[in-house]
């Protein structure tokens, strides 16, 4: 089961739906709706666990729409917090540990799938880079978790392009310009939870 929003054509607003193997599920009449997409995915989250059973019937057995007619969309579009650790790749385990160094990009950065990323106009010689990143969805509030129970505060994860504006070269200081304008956070249709 994966959770998307989506839009049918002529829909103001994204839905909540299930992503299946036959298709798109509008699971929109069985969940509650809140006053933007982003809050009706929340309470989805919160609520999981009590869903969860009437999501997999509704996953199996409901009427489906093919997914090339509608437009999938970011299942989290306006996240309260999106937080980026550098150093999370395979080169740097290969040395000591060391303190995360960390980063924020502005939730506002999040586009969907097929949407359009608009550099910003900058004016000094700016190289942008772009790295695929695996997002861990957190269940909120979470704080001080301890190692032992991280799946407790982790609901899922799905998938985001890190987009980002740098001097000529790696050693430019990570600041809100060049990693949080408007579109620099491409994410991936779906939101798969966690066992």
């Amino acid at each position: 089961m994966k959770l998307v929003l989506f839009e049918n054509p002529g829909d103001a607003e994204p839905r909540p739906g299930l992503l299946t193997e036959r298709g798109i599920v509008d699971i929109s009449g069985h969940v509650a709706q809140s006053y933007t997409p982003q809050l009706t995915m929340q309470g989805i989250i919160d609520d999981f666990e009590r869903l969860r059973p009437v999501l997999d019937e509704l996953g199996a057995r409901e009427e489906t729409k093919p997914v090339n007619s509608v437009r999938l969309c970011p299942p989290l579009p306006r996240p309260g917090k999106i937080l980026c650790c550098i150093g999370n790749y395979w080169e740097h385990a290969q040395r000591e540990p060391r303190p995360l160094n960390m980063f924020m990009k502005n939730p506002e950065a999040v586009i969907g799938p097929g949407d359009t990323i608009t550099l910003p106009k900058l004016t000094e010689p700016w190289i942008f880079m772009h790295e695929a990143e695996l997002a861990l969805v957190i269940k909120g509030p979470a704080k001080e978790v301890r190692r032992e129970d991280w799946r407790k505060a982790v609901f899922g994860y799905t998938g985001l392009i890190d987009v980002s504006a740098r001097g000529e070269g790696r050693n430019c200081a990570i600041t809100t310009t060049p990693t949080t304008w408007s579109t620099g956070c491409p994410s991936s249709s779906s939101l798969p939870p966690g066992s």
